[in-house]
């Protein structure tokens, strides 16, 4: 069988696709092609605190496979000792907790007091907040984004978007961190 220029350029998932509806062949699983690691993300650690275990996990595992170093916090108290001991790059942060996890303690822990305390430390005063949250995303942005966070992801979009919002943020944080080239310009 002769093989054409257009049979050779066809992707993955129209094959598969085709698969489907060809007399008794079995489909082979679409491979998802790898996301290019860019050399920015390479060592930068990424907090993620959610009380979600699936959203947790599932964050933790696109993080990492996309060349971060992913750590992972289930309530506030956790995640000011993880942010105080790794000091992450960038956090990825829960806008509200359940009362059972948000006062497991004496302190009612949501997205915003663990902001708060962040501030309160100077090495962490400057890590970007990236909050995560399912509820209305204009008013959660609007909400997120006057407390003081960098962005907003809204839980149902994409993971690959939270990916696009990391990266962008954490090159957002490196421009502020940089130094002026020629201070008297």
């Amino acid at each position: 069988m002769k093989t054409t220029a257009l049979a050779e350029t066809r992707s993955d998932p129209v094959r598969w696709l085709r698969g489907l509806f060809a007399p008794g062949a079995r489909p082979a699983a679409i491979q998802p092609a790898p996301e290019p690691e860019s050399a920015s993300t390479k060592g930068q650690t990424i907090l993620v605190v959610d009380d979600d275990p699936v959203f947790l996990r599932a964050t933790v595992m696109k993080l990492e496979s996309s060349g971060f170093k992913a750590i992972a916090a289930k309530d506030g108290s956790e995640a000011i000792q993880l942010a105080r001991q790794k000091k992450p790059d960038l956090l990825v942060l829960d806008m509200h907790f359940p009362p059972d996890v948000a006062s497991g303690g004496s302190v009612p822990w949501d997205g915003f007091r663990i902001m708060s305390w962040m501030r309160r430390f100077d090495g962490l005063k400057q890590i970007p907040i990236v909050i995560a949250s399912v509820g209305d995303p204009v008013e959660n942005t609007r909400l997120a984004i006057s407390a003081g966070a960098a962005a907003f992801f809204h839980k149902q979009m994409n993971p690959t978007q939270l990916i696009a919002i990391v990266n962008s943020t954490l090159a957002r944080s490196e421009l502020r961190r940089e130094p002026a080239l020629n201070p008297s310009i």
